[in-house]
């Protein structure tokens, strides 16, 4: 009887102390062959950045350097950031074994341009239209990442994740200069170390949405700009980096094989 009693207690004691990792699998957020989807960036609710262009002038090195703080509480068109790492993005992860997940994003805009239309009514009474098409844009991101989900409640998990990215964004436009129509294409591209961590909150099996801070590192890039006025055309190329640090909230769920 003694025996037993003791066995009753020990088991008591274990089932205690593995409650709160029960609690904590209850969803299986973090359990292994789970693909999960995410709607990454959806809101930038805190974005700090650092943009700096080098360029060589003669024998002298100048940096132009722009600070930028912002939020967001709702959506806006991805080509009018000035942050590539605020751009919202689908992500995929899948658990290759309980807790670590391996995937990456993809990022896509596209301005599918428009029209400027000048009207000039001059004193004699005549008129003088003209119709041009205005600016567009393009921004193309992806990059791989590593993560681990640590469960730490029945609702919560803290997902820590880093990787790299890449992004490539072109931007057109047209501006007169002494009555001669100046067309301005501008390419950037850039590399970074992307760090990630994010909570998790699982309200449901099989959806999440998460927020937390993000860190973009610059590794390098570079900045093209090309100027064409009638026959004329003027390029030059200068290095680039963005330094970004912010906190941004997603969406997401995941599906079982």
């Amino acid at each position: 009887m003694r025996t037993r009693w003791v066995l009753a207690t020990l088991f008591g004691l274990v089932a205690t102390s593995l409650e709160p990792e029960a609690r904590a699998q209850a969803h299986g957020f973090a359990d292994k062959n789970h693909l999960i989807l995410t709607a990454d960036r959806l809101v930038p609710l805190l974005s700090v950045e650092r943009t700096s262009t080098e360029t060589q002038q003669g024998n002298a090195t100048v940096t132009d350097s722009t600070s930028r703080t912002s939020t967001v509480l709702l959506f806006s068109n991805p080509l009018d950031r000035l942050t590539v790492h605020t751009v919202p993005r689908v992500a995929a992860d899948f658990t290759v074994i309980d807790h670590l997940t391996v995937g990456g994003f993809v990022a896509f805009g596209l301005g599918l341009g428009g029209s400027n239309d000048r009207e000039v009514v001059n004193n004699n009474g005549t008129t003088t239209n003209r119709s041009e098409d205005a600016g567009s844009g393009t921004l193309l991101g992806l990059g791989p990442r590593v993560g681990y989900i640590l469960p730490i409640h029945d609702v919560l998990a803290v997902w820590l994740r880093g990787g790299f990215s890449f992004y490539s964004v072109s931007n057109r436009n047209y501006d007169d200069d002494n009555n001669n129509r100046l067309r301005i294409t501008s390419s950037i591209t850039s590399f970074s170390i992307d760090l990630d961590p994010q909570l998790a909150i699982v309200p449901m099996e099989h959806f999440y949405f998460s927020v937390g801070p993000v860190l973009n590192i610059p590794i390098a890039g570079s900045r093209k700009v090309e100027t064409v006025a009638g026959n004329t055309s003027t390029t030059t190329t200068n290095d680039f980096s963005q330094f970004h640090v912010g906190v941004n909230a997603s969406l997401g769920g995941w599906f079982s094989f």
